[in-house]
């Protein structure tokens, strides 16, 4: 059965409603944070947040696989979401227990392990909630319940870490630690709401069946795998440069990847809607190559049309945070992030499949290049726009490497290649030329309406 694009775009409009309102939060937040408590405290809240990111992994893919398992075997969908849950119980119940063990160590033998960590047990606990929500999503999900993704996600990803800041308007008192447990506070009440519509709607059935242990032993090493290299790609460059450069140099680099960041939203919106119908063959390929067109042919020109204008935006936002760094930043990751979104489409495709495994060829063979140039970079104190062109570098070369892969799939890959020159090209300009850069806009534009044409 073939989905039409009316039925493509309707889902995807709804998963990403929490992509476009998350936008207008953190346009509100941000600025409010670095005027009220300063940019090493909002670097240092941020730099939780994105490790806390990390227990995604945690879950093993059990959401992922829920999905794919659900749409393979449509008939036992309330059977395996009763597993997957049960396996999410036996995962959180070791972390609780190293929480507990934590706690017992300072109070018997005096043994305080948040000196390596202060957060610990907000990591934990938070890591404990993001086991549960993803399995929670992974249910939703393969039930096509669109519209409750879209709400939780807003909650759980958005709410969860703009709203403390915005406290900080009428509790200007409010301390790291504070800001931290209210975050993880609205965290948890998310997944508890997540809970209720599962047993409202009756999306679990008690059950001995294996059917998603079958594919969580096939495909959760390889989803798990992806997702701890995307994680570490995510956070090691923020991380070191905390380390070695400072939390105020965190809070300029991870502003424009935050704002350009949200594009990707809209990326896995799409993917969510993609995964469930590509694992049970319900979607044609039409929507799978329409879906990457979408990101590399259409979103590029959006973000090129208002690339003249950030200066006014960012300085209008920011206010006396704003600088020229954030300024050249916000450019060179509006360019990574068209490759990102891209890059999720294509995983999709592998994840559906289950050749994950492929993707992985690709990112083990870039993991210690990377590695090794960001650890140079880093420790000649190179400035952020030089880290920022090797996050660029990266995003490129996965890409590519994700596409050769997908050759059968998708035919005459050479026009990506010559997009991407082109859209090098304009960020260029964009610096040093900006006549060159509107008279590229504009060939730009008018090939879009001639294919349209076409």
């Amino acid at each position: 059965m073939k989905t039409n694009f009316n039925r493509l775009f309707k889902s995807t409009t709804i998963l990403s409603l929490p992509g476009i309102i998350s936008i207008l939060i953190s346009l509100l937040s941000i600025p409010i944070h670095l005027n009220f408590a300063g940019p090493e405290n909002y670097g240092n809240y941020i730099v939780f947040h994105f490790v806390l990111l990390i227990s995604i992994n945690l879950n093993f893919g059990i959401g992922k696989s829920i999905v794919i398992s659900m749409n393979n075997f449509p008939q036992k969908k309330k059977e395996i979401s009763f597993k997957g849950v049960a396996y999410t119980k036996n995962i959180s119940i070791f972390f609780f227990s190293i929480l507990i063990f934590i706690q017992l160590s300072k109070i018997l033998f005096e043994i305080d392990f948040l000196l390596f960590y202060e957060f610990t047990n907000y990591f934990l606990i938070g890591s404990i909630i993001t086991i549960f929500f993803v399995t929670f999503e992974g249910i939703l999900q393969g039930n096509q319940k669109f519209k409750l993704i879209s709400f939780f996600n807003l909650i759980f990803f958005s709410f969860s870490v703009s709203l403390p800041s915005i406290l900080l308007i009428y509790f200007s008192s409010l301390s790291l630690e504070n800001l931290i447990f209210i975050s993880i506070i609205i965290k948890f009440l998310s997944i508890l709401v997540m809970c209720y519509f599962i047993y409202r709607y009756k999306l679990i059935r008690r059950s001995n069946d294996q059917k998603l242990l079958y594919n969580l032993r096939k495909n959760s090493k390889w989803i798990t795998t992806n997702n701890l290299l995307q994680q570490s790609y995510n956070l090691l460059d923020k991380y070191l440069i905390k380390i070695f450069i400072g939390p105020i140099a965190v809070a300029t680099y991870s502003i424009p990847q935050q704002l350009t960041g949200k594009l990707s939203i809209l990326s896995r919106s799409f993917s969510a809607f993609l995964l469930p119908n590509l694992s049970s063959k319900k979607i044609d390929k039409k929507n799978f190559i329409f879906s990457l067109k979408f990101f590399f042919e259409i979103i590029p020109i959006i973000i090129f049309l208002f690339l003249p204008l950030y200066p006014n935006i960012l300085e209008f936002w920011l206010g006396k945070a704003y600088n020229g760094n954030i300024l050249q930043l916000t450019k060179i990751f509006s360019l990574v992030v068209i490759f990102s979104c891209a890059s999720h489409i294509l995983v999709t495709k592998f994840e559906a499949s289950k050749t994950l495994y492929l993707s992985l060829k690709v990112e083990f063979i870039l993991m210690p290049i990377f590695l090794f140039i960001l650890f140079f970079l880093i420790l000649e104190n190179q400035i952020l726009l030089q880290i920022s062109l090797l996050i660029l570098f990266k995003e490129i070369c996965l890409f590519f490497g994700r596409l050769y892969f997908l050759q059968k799939e998708i035919k005459n890959q050479k026009k990506y290649l010559i997009y991407t020159l082109y859209y090098l090209s304009m960020i260029y300009f964009s610096f040093f030329n900006q006549n060159f850069y509107y008279i590229l806009l504009i060939f730009l534009i008018l090939n879009f309406f001639k294919n349209v044409i076409k």
